[in-house]
């Protein structure tokens, strides 16, 4: 499940970070053949008495960030797609991808073919995707796309068009993928699901933030993507 806040309005292990508000699945406006995942999480909205968020790291250091793909409707993963991130370190934050189909897919932890490492994440909304081979991604802070009309829903839906997220941002993990990658006929109909991110270490105090963070309420313009190494497994 998704949603901003969604443990009794609170963050999930109390930590912003953890917490996974959107999903999306759609067809690259560019390109049929393709497909664009991505995973929305660590919102600067939270109700009361949350505080507001401060500068740290955008994702929490070595917890599992993953999607899940179902090509065969038997409610399994066929495909994964996994991230976990580094520590905050000089402002500076950078996260690994792993590609794993079949049973690998179904692991619990970061498993199968490394696609890149060292991927940098962006702290300013400035959208810089890199190629990881096949794959084109990004992983960074970005405007919330939820909106809601508080006001509206509290007043017999009388709607007045005010947008309560607008203000509001989340840290991304995008990727471009061409549907092969999926495996089977390219006219399959999958599934997708992004399980709760999974923390590597139970128990472990949460990362250490620094105050006076600064949110980004409109991303830059795209930049050209930067092409990392090929990775090893």
């Amino acid at each position: 499940m998704s949603n901003h806040f969604s443990d009794n309005l609170k963050f999930p292990g109390d930590d912003r970070c953890l917490d996974l508000t959107d999903v999306f699945a759609f067809t690259a406006p560019h390109d049929p053949d393709t497909t664009v995942l991505i995973i929305d999480s660590n919102p600067t909205s939270a109700p009361p008495p949350i505080p507001a968020p401060v500068t740290g790291p955008e994702f929490y250091p070595g917890a599992v960030y993953r999607i899940n793909i179902d090509t065969d409707g038997d409610a399994h993963a066929d495909v994964a797609f996994t991230f976990v991130f580094s520590e905050y370190e000089d402002g500076r934050q950078t996260g690994t991808a792993w590609y794993a189909t079949g049973p690998e897919a179904r692991q619990p932890g970061p498993v199968g073919e490394v696609l890149a490492q060292g991927i940098p994440v962006s702290f300013d909304g400035t959208a810089r995707p890199v190629l990881a081979g096949r794959v084109r991604l990004f992983t960074g802070l970005r405007s919330d796309p939820f909106f809601a009309d508080v006001e509206g829903a509290l007043h017999g839906f009388q709607w007045t068009g005010h947008d309560d997220f607008a203000d509001n941002n989340v840290d991304s993990i995008a990727l471009e993928v061409p549907r092969g990658m999926f495996g089977g006929p390219s006219d399959r109909r999958v599934g997708f699901d992004q399980p709760p991110p999974q923390r590597r270490h139970p128990g472990a105090a949460g990362p250490r933030r620094e105050p006076d963070h600064q949110p980004v309420h409109q991303p830059r313009r795209g930049e050209e993507p930067v092409q990392l190494p090929p990775a090893g497994r």
